[in-house]
């Protein structure tokens, strides 16, 4: 799954720069967080009765307010790259 030459791939997509050293323990330690999220794919809650009323109460959540933003001229006054009111950025996907 993962391997040295994906680590590779992704430093370079991030355009991080990885020590060859470094990459075998990253591969292991991202192999385990893929594992983990695999096996917490595989747990269902609706056989377990301890959970039930359990969680986030949506009644208890703080009200949504609507207020003013920033200015939008002020903020984008001292980016060097702009385009029609927004941040042009380099594209970092292929």
């Amino acid at each position: 799954m993962l391997d040295t030459d994906l680590m590779t791939y992704l430093a370079k997509l991030s355009k991080l720069e990885i020590d060859e050293a470094d990459k075998e323990r990253l591969v292991s330690e991202m192999s385990a967080i893929v594992d983990l999220m695999d096996t917490m794919n595989e747990v269902t809650f609706d056989e377990c009765e301890n959970l039930k009323g359990e969680g986030v109460n949506l009644l208890n959540l703080r009200e949504d307010i609507s207020r003013e933003s920033f200015d939008r001229e002020k903020i984008l006054k001292n980016a060097s790259h702009k385009k029609d009111g927004f941040f042009v950025v380099p594209k970092i996907m292929e």
